[in-house]
């Protein structure tokens, strides 16, 4: 694991942790949001980009902007998706599991070749892994 990653990772957390519970009580009506798996693909994302970007300890700001613009979404999106869901305890705690899963299997995706290397045995084509040089 790189130097710092484990800090990186609880700011990342801590800043999405704030976000959800800082909008949970603020929605009265249940506004139309962005739906639960752009908001996981949207986060997951922005932490890959996060872990693999080469500045300092948090994602730039160019790259958080240039992540949100390829997936489609905006901060206030996202911000307006903690707002409707942040309460619902059990909602949340499922849709941070998917998260995990999914950062997990990019960790160490599926061997389906039998070569050890990914897609058809070319490191070339395997998405990028944030977590091996």
């Amino acid at each position: 694991m790189r130097p710092g990653a484990e800090r990186r990772r609880a700011r990342a957390a801590g800043w999405v942790l704030a976000c959800v519970l800082l909008h949970a009580g603020c929605a009265e009506d249940m506004p139309d949001t962005i739906g639960r798996e752009t908001f996981i693909e949207t986060y997951v994302a922005l932490r890959v980009a996060e872990l693999t970007d080469q500045g300092d300890e948090m994602i730039s700001a160019e790259t958080r902007e240039r992540v949100l613009r390829e997936q489609g979404v905006t901060e206030e999106e996202l911000i307006g998706f903690a707002d409707v869901h942040g309460g619902d305890l059990d909602f949340m705690k499922e849709l941070w599991k998917e998260v995990g899963k999914r950062m997990e299997a990019l960790r160490d995706p599926p061997d389906t070749t039998g070569t050890g290397e990914g897609a058809g045995g070319d490191p070339a084509a395997s998405p990028p892994n944030p977590w091996r040089p």
